[in-house]
């Protein structure tokens, strides 16, 4: 039997507040791997500002969408009635859901597009199509809220004006996530291999585990990045499709953009940890080569000789994924 209105809306907000409570366990887990080390807590110079900045400002979105779908469940049981909530699109409520699912994306996007442009030693050659997908996912959502804000009699499905917008807006989404994901992916294979051809100690244990650890580096961001990404196609395909489920899948859109970019960092942060411990008494060199106008401590950038085996995975895997 198919959903109404109303139950959707329920169960949405279930979902989400179930999503929400996970969002916030990762949160704190990430806000502690961004704010120490195992030595203790990190200095302000320290701290990769980017990542804290995105860290304390998804929650305000993620929560603020949780409030809304409460007090809407709540205003359903009163005198206007559950038809009149879902069908006034252009109520500050709504707009403001919008917002949130529209902001909480655009900064998921904004900060896998940052990068890319770093791990590729912030080049934009590279990082154009990304940041051009982007700009088009901003522009999709200042359309977005421009027409909701004027439509006062539909239901979120029914709207012929606000379709392409709304579709291009996920279209564009997905896109960025899924070539700005595999760019890079493929740059931490390919310094992996770089590194790999360099090492004189090819066939040692400690050689296999940097290669391991990197390519678990690898394996997080796909993992991460298809959590994200499935949701995303599947709140586009729901809202293409005229679905009552759209109500469900995009409120956990909300929850699963800041639980993806927190899993992320802990998941980093966690690795770094465990090969730290692993490899702090081998050593073998590892060679990077140096592009013109990049100064040696950026991506790709740096020649480095001797040091502890854990050091250089530590600046092939960290350094690539500015994730912690």
């Amino acid at each position: 039997m198919a959903l109404t209105e109303q139950e959707a809306s329920i169960v949405a907000l279930f979902l989400e507040s179930a999503a929400w409570g996970v969002f916030l366990v990762t949160f704190g887990l990430c806000l502690r791997s961004l704010l120490s080390t195992k030595s203790g807590l990190k200095s302000w110079s320290e701290i990769n500002r980017p990542m804290l900045l995105v860290c304390l400002t998804m929650p305000i979105f993620a929560t603020l969408a949780v409030a809304l779908n409460t007090i809407r469940a709540l205003e359903s049981l009163g005198p206007t009635g559950i038809s009149e909530q879902f069908t006034n699109l252009g109520s500050a409520a709504e707009v403001l859901k919008f917002i949130c699912v529209n902001m909480q994306t655009l900064i998921g996007d904004g900060i896998l597009t940052y990068r890319c442009w770093i791990v590729y030693g912030k080049s934009w050659t590279v990082a154009a199509v990304p940041a051009l997908l982007w700009i088009g996912t901003l522009v999709t959502t200042v359309l977005n809220i421009v027409v909701i804000s004027h439509i006062h009699s539909e239901a979120l499905t029914a709207p012929t004006s606000l379709r392409p917008i709304i579709s291009s807006f996920w279209g564009i989404s997905i896109a960025l996530n899924i070539i700005t994901t595999c760019l890079i992916v493929a740059r931490i294979y390919t310094v992996d291999r770089m590194a790999y051809r360099h090492s004189v100690t090819r066939l040692s244990e400690s050689h296999s585990g940097r290669l391991n650890g990197l390519q678990r580096t690898m394996r997080i961001i796909i993992e991460s990045g298809a959590i994200y990404t499935s949701v995303a196609i599947i709140t586009c395909v729901t809202y293409v499709s005229g679905s009552i489920a759209v109500y469900i899948t995009s409120a956990l859109e909300v929850q699963t953009a800041g639980i993806a970019f927190n899993l992320i960092i802990i998941r980093v942060h966690n690795r770094s940890h465990d090969e730290e411990t692993r490899y702090m008494n081998v050593s073998t060199p590892l060679y990077f080569v140096k592009g013109s106008g990049q100064t040696d401590t950026e991506i790709g950038a740096s020649t480095m000789g001797t040091y502890d085996e854990h050091k250089r995975a530590e600046a092939a895997s960290s350094e690539l994924s500015p994730f912690h």
